[in-house]
């Protein structure tokens, strides 16, 4: 798989947001921001797999040890993971310690997640780091204490893993998949986005799911 990240264009981030809320007044969610794909190792920073400070949460004593590490799962396992929380609404976070704007999102979506699991979303995380990186992937997730579980894909078989997933995913990153609680694929915030963008569908899915 190419290995690409995208960064939020001014422009574009105001057509998500535009394209968002007319979609979910449909009953379904359709965002998509995806600028030009920077090719791992060519990070805007130049900074590798180190992250930068993004203000992540303190530990508290109610959240878990921390994860020490992941069930690699393939497409099929994937899916058995979505299809194990049926009967909630589900947003999956794809991330990679490779990828920057991951990095840099990583703290602000485990904040939604401690937000709204009590109002009954229901979270994972797919790592999409090859074997040579998951200690990095471990550091990190030591680093940034989540409170959701995150799943590592097998390595191999990129195209078929990303058309299983989402037949209209690229494998740009950073990507989060939401679901309805009967399974179906509703909506995909695709490239960096706002704490507003995340916020605004998550509610919507929370207020559609609770209408059916």
């Amino acid at each position: 798989m190419k290995r690409t990240h995208a960064r939020e264009q001014d422009s574009g981030a105001a057509v998500s947001r535009v394209l968002l809320a007319a979609a979910l007044v449909a009953g379904a969610l359709a965002i998509g921001a995806i600028s030009v794909g920077t090719v791992r190792g060519q990070s805007p920073s130049g900074s590798g797999g180190a992250s930068r400070s993004t203000g992540a949460p303190a530990k508290t004593a109610a959240q878990s040890s921390a994860q020490k590490t992941f069930e690699v799962v393939d497409a099929e396992g994937y899916l058995a993971q979505v299809a194990q929380r049926r009967g909630k609404p589900l947003m999956v976070t794809f991330w990679a310690t490779w990828c920057e704007p991951c990095r840099d999102e990583f703290p602000m979506v485990n904040e939604l997640a401690r937000q709204y699991k009590p109002k009954g979303l229901a979270i994972f995380g797919m790592n999409m780091d090859d074997d040579a990186e998951v200690s990095l992937a471990l550091r990190f997730m030591a680093k940034t204490h989540p409170v959701f579980l995150s799943y590592r894909k097998k390595p191999g078989k990129e195209e078929e893993f990303i058309n299983r997933v989402n037949p209209k995913w690229t494998g740009t990153m950073p990507v989060t998949f939401l679901y309805t609680p009967d399974g179906r694929l509703v909506g995909q915030i695709i490239g960096e986005q706002s704490r507003q963008v995340f916020v605004t569908a998550i509610e919507q899915l929370l207020a559609t799911s609770a209408q059916k």
